[in-house]
């Protein structure tokens, strides 16, 4: 029991640092190196890594199909309680990826373990996918279209509902 006790008291306090970092990030204002184009001109940048799972993800192979791209960490409460949502759109066929932002692998893979995630989660513990998609809040949904576009981004939490009737309009033309 208190080697269990001690893990979590170690993840816990990982979880506080992340967060700290990234308040502290945010409130400074992200650097960024040269001004980005207007990502709803451009499209969705091409989100690439390693999943939790040690497998390669690219956007790219995803061009062509309605894209469901959330951003979260563990210990947002507004991300804890719309993962089932996301999770269930998986389900339902829509493809999901997530990100998750400013923690340690380890931590990201116990939360999406104990909410039987099943769609592709990468880690960004450098924050580097943060600034590329311009993120402020946590968590951040992008609704990609087929054609990569982005057709809504929607900063804050969602319900259920919300972020079902959201993904639906994706596969309307």
């Amino acid at each position: 029991m208190a080697g269990r006790c001690g893990r979590v008291a170690r993840l816990s306090a990982a979880a506080l640092l992340s967060l700290t970092a990234f308040a502290l990030i945010v409130a400074a204002g992200l650097p960024e190196a040269s001004p980005l184009p207007n990502l709803r001109a451009t499209g969705a940048p091409l989100l690439a890594g390693k999943t939790l799972t040690g497998a390669p993800f690219s956007l790219a192979a995803w061009r062509g199909a309605p894209i469901i791209l959330n951003f979260w960490a563990s210990w947002c409460a507004p991300c804890r309680a719309e993962f089932p949502a996301l999770q269930a759109l998986h389900e339902a066929g829509f493809r999901v990826v997530g990100v998750n932002v400013g923690e340690p692998p380890q931590v990201a893979a116990a939360f999406a373990a104990a909410h039987s995630a099943t769609f592709p989660i990468l880690t960004d513990s450098d924050y580097y996918w943060l600034r590329v998609f311009r993120v402020r809040l946590l968590p951040s949904t992008f609704f990609i279209a087929p054609d990569g576009s982005i057709r809504a981004l929607i900063s804050g939490g969602m319900s259920a509902d919300e972020l079902r009737a959201r993904a639906e309009a994706l596969v309307k033309p």
